[in-house]
């Protein structure tokens, strides 16, 4: 199963990495009508002092949500606990290149937009999906990483959710404010769900058969099925939209939204996200929970 996701995203990424260099492939389809929130070109540059002042204040805030490895979960070793992924490491080379120090604020997902409209923060890197409706309050960079959703349950269940049909009576659990919790309102409409702020919360609804299934993206739910071992990823297919993830900045922040652009451009390109995101699957592997 490891081996399996770094397989689908390292390949995800290289599609997206060819689209980086020109060719107008690898776009997916939950990306159309994005164009105006996404490309650098399109976006309106103001004579904002955003990217200055962040410069002169000498720290670039980030707002993420700490529970969702391998792009940012917590980790704690030998006493200390550090929060840890693949996005807090573009975060850090966003930071290096525009010489300032990074700040990581963990919080609910539900409340990353608005502490980004509000100017608590800078950026958000949390897995986010470019949406038109996010894109009504923020603005985007280029995606970095598409994946796809699976239903986590538990491995009693594997012969009852055999298919999306099969799931219609079934009790839901999913993150507040995400692509997943629209697609379960408007597929499974009538199904009880736990909207969460936290993927810990459905995880012991799960465990504890208040919930039967949670919707996440694969790479993550293969982490929480190997720290649980009554739990594992469904063998269906949800038939939902890949879940694309980018980089949100405010509102009439052009420059520090071409320049967050440009370094995930070049980072695209060089292989860097690739390899970071290599890293952190191995060391989320390294410090699964057997």
């Amino acid at each position: 199963m490891k081996k399996n996701w770094l397989k689908g995203i390292l390949g995800t990424m290289s599609i997206l990495a060819l689209a980086a260099c020109g060719g107008e492939t690898g776009t997916s389809d939950s990306s159309e009508g994005m164009g105006s929130a996404n490309s650098e070109s399109e976006v309106v540059l103001t004579d904002d002092s955003k990217l200055a002042d962040i410069q002169e204040k000498g720290e670039l805030v980030m707002a993420t949500t700490a529970d969702y490895p391998p792009y940012e979960w917590h980790l704690v070793k030998d006493g200390k606990d550090e929060i840890v992924g693949f996005e807090i490491d573009i975060a850090k080379a966003i930071a290096e290149e525009i010489g300032v120090e990074l700040v990581i604020k963990d919080m609910d997902f539900d409340g990353l937009i608005p502490a980004l409209t509000t100017g608590k923060v800078d950026i958000v890197l949390a897995g986010m999906n470019p949406t038109p409706k996010r894109a009504e309050s923020v603005d985007f960079t280029d995606v970095y990483i598409s994946q796809k959703d699976v239903v986590l349950i538990r491995k009693e269940d594997a012969d009852k959710y055999t298919s999306k049909e099969s799931l219609t009576d079934a009790k839901w659990a999913t993150q507040k404010s995400t692509i997943q919790e629209d697609f379960i309102k408007e597929e499974f409409a009538d199904s009880y769900l736990q909207s969460v702020g936290k993927w810990g919360t459905a995880i012991l609804s799960l465990n504890t058969k208040k919930v039967d299934a949670i919707l996440m993206v694969d790479n993550t739910a293969g982490r929480y099925a190997d720290e649980n071992e009554n739990l594992m990823i469904a063998e269906l297919d949800i038939e939902s939209s890949p879940n694309e993830a980018a980089v949100a900045v405010a509102k009439d922040n052009g420059s520090l939204l071409a320049k967050v652009n440009e370094i995930i451009d070049e980072m695209k390109a060089s292989g860097d996200i690739d390899q970071l995101i290599s890293d952190n699957v191995q060391l989320m592997e390294e410090n699964t929970i057997e």
